[in-house]
């Protein structure tokens, strides 16, 4: 799942368990209504190298994302998540991607 997927999903999803460096979410049903929604949560082709690991279980409806806190604020995390301001999600993004898209791991 890209940066852009996550805020266009955020309606659909809740953090269920959040400590540095691995968060769980979880999803509403109707996601999974919606086979471009599910389809995104599956795709991990855009995720930066600070992305570890992402494991969607769409029996328990969620996805555990693994990731490097030191490259990834927690925080920033769940702002892009739970948070209300899209243009501040946008910025987020935008900094996220270019300065992780092309960092070595």
């Amino acid at each position: 799942m890209n940066f852009h997927k996550l805020v266009e999903l955020e309606k659909y999803l809740d953090v269920a368990h959040h400590v540095p460096g691995r968060i769980r979410v979880k999803f509403s049903p109707l996601i999974l209504t919606k086979p471009a929604a599910l389809a995104a949560m599956r795709d991990h082709c855009e995720l930066p190298a600070a992305i570890l690991s992402a494991r969607l279980n769409t029996a328990a409806r969620s996805v555990v994302i693994e990731y490097n806190p030191d490259e990834i604020l927690p925080e920033v995390i769940e702002e892009l998540i739970q948070g209300q301001d899209k243009s501040k999600k946008v910025e987020i993004i935008s900094e996220l991607y270019g300065r992780l898209m092309n960092h070595p791991t």
